[in-house]
């Protein structure tokens, strides 16, 4: 009776209290804050998280995959690499159907389509033409290749597919456009045309920096492969998730009401325009939550008050029913004078992202050091966000098992991070997990 009291009191509802969470066939939405009640006359920084979560579906239904693999065949691809390879790409023909379509696209110094935008009702005829001409010579016109792949997705291009690129290499662009931003802007393109970009670094020359860059603006994965003979199993992880998307084109817009200022995004890349935030996303899989993190400073308010923080908007192609969704949320935020009231209802897990998140911040700091040839210092600071993540376990009673695991796992991680600083490929090893905690996407 007390408890009932005190909510009439504050005027709460259960949405604003616990977050709001709508279950649809496939995606189950909440949008949430840190600390949903805070202390009168003192708005300190909160944070929203908006998290898309991908509801279990029936493997028989999925969605039919337009499909781009574009091979590095240079000189350096010679031996074991081109043999995994053409392995990788011939393991990816028998695992789709006569409802995907397929494209693969070869580049040395330049860029040659092997096998146009086809429907897989002919495995034989795709092999052939993978082991006819999946061999090893010439330079790395990368620019070159990734475009030809591009165009042969968008040949196929329909809402109702997951429209993707795989790109291998293992060496550097030497031929064409070969800087960063050049290529970067090649996964902005793609992006804006609901095409996602899994790049495979393979060994230990390639630009980590450039393939990261590539996966990240397109909203694809980034994996280091050090052992070429991994690839399989890398395409194996890759094809589980394009077998289990059941949407494309998000785009999450945050409204922030009077008085709220917009601090910072962390993890995913937006736009913060005034008061509105603007995050796309270019799939979901039904195996995974994908989330936004917003660093706000809330209005002020008295006693008794419950204001609207943001309204959530959320629009999404739904691939399994080929229709186009909405959805919108509001978020509400309450005052009091209560400290206990403030603490007992801290979302813990929201907390936990956003220290994952900080740590991720740190990490690239650490990753510059090293990059400055600065290798101490960027181990101590590795060890240094190792600790802190620990500590926060250590003083969180009331963090969840779960919770707890994230956030232990990340520093012994951190630990080991810390620990091979001195080895030859620790770049590449911190690029990708950057990447991977930067992706604010957690597995199922």
């Amino acid at each position: 009776m007390k408890i009932i009291k005190i909510f009439a009191l504050l005027g709460l509802s259960v949405c604003s209290l616990f977050g709001h969470a709508q279950i649809n066939k496939q995606i189950q939405v909440r949008s949430e804050l840190s600390s949903p009640i805070i202390l009168e006359g003192t708005p300190e920084t909160n944070y929203l998280k908006v998290s898309l979560s991908g509801q279990n579906i029936d493997s028989k239904k999925r969605v039919p995959i337009n499909l781009a693999i574009v091979i590095d065949k240079s000189g350096s691809m010679s031996g074991q690499r081109i043999e995994k390879a053409r392995e990788a790409a011939i393991l990816a023909v028998n695992m789709l159907n006569e409802n995907d379509t397929l494209s693969i696209v070869a580049y040395d110094s330049e860029a040659r389509v092997i096998v146009p935008a086809t429907k897989v009702d002919n495995r034989l005829r795709i092999i052939g033409l993978i082991n006819e001409n999946i061999y090893a010579e010439g330079g790395t016109a990368l620019f070159a290749g990734l475009s030809k792949g591009i165009k042969q997705v968008e040949n196929q291009l329909t809402k109702d597919k997951v429209n993707r690129i795989i790109l291998l290499s293992d060496g550097q662009a030497n031929i064409g456009p070969s800087s960063v931003n050049e290529l970067s802007q090649l996964a902005i393109i793609a992006a804006k045309k609901n095409i996602a970009i899994t790049t495979l670094g393979i060994g230990s020359d390639y630009n980590e920096l450039l393939m990261s860059s590539i996966a990240s603006y397109s909203d694809g994965n980034h994996v280091f492969v050090n052992n070429s003979a991994d690839l399989e199993n890398v395409f194996v992880h890759e094809f589980n998730d394009l077998m289990s998307a059941i949407a494309q084109d998000v785009v999450i817009t945050i409204q922030l009401k009077n008085g709220v200022k917009p601090v910072r995004l962390l993890g995913r890349d937006g736009v913060i325009k005034g008061n509105e935030i603007t995050v796309k996303m270019n799939q979901l899989f039904s195996n995974q939550e994908k989330y936004v993190l917003l660093e706000v400073i809330p209005d002020k308010g008295k006693v008794g008050q419950e204001k609207t923080l943001a309204q959530v908007d959320l629009k999404y192609d739904n691939l399994l029913e080929n229709k186009t969704e909405n959805e919108t949320q509001v978020v509400r935020i309450s005052y009091t004078k209560d400290k206990k009231m403030v603490d007992d209802a801290i979302h813990q897990d929201v907390l936990v992202e956003t220290e994952l998140q900080k740590v991720a911040l740190e990490n690239e700091k650490a990753l510059e050091l090293y990059n400055q040839g600065k290798r101490d210092e960027a181990q101590q600071l590795l060890r240094e966000n190792g600790e802190a993540l620990k500590a926060i376990s250590a003083q969180s009673p009331t963090m969840s098992m779960s919770d707890k695991e994230r956030i232990e796992n990340q520093a012994r991680k951190n630990k080991t991070l810390a620990e091979s600083v001195q080895k030859p490929d620790f770049s590449k090893t911190l690029t990708e997990e950057q990447f991977q905690l930067k992706q604010s996407a957690i597995k199922k």
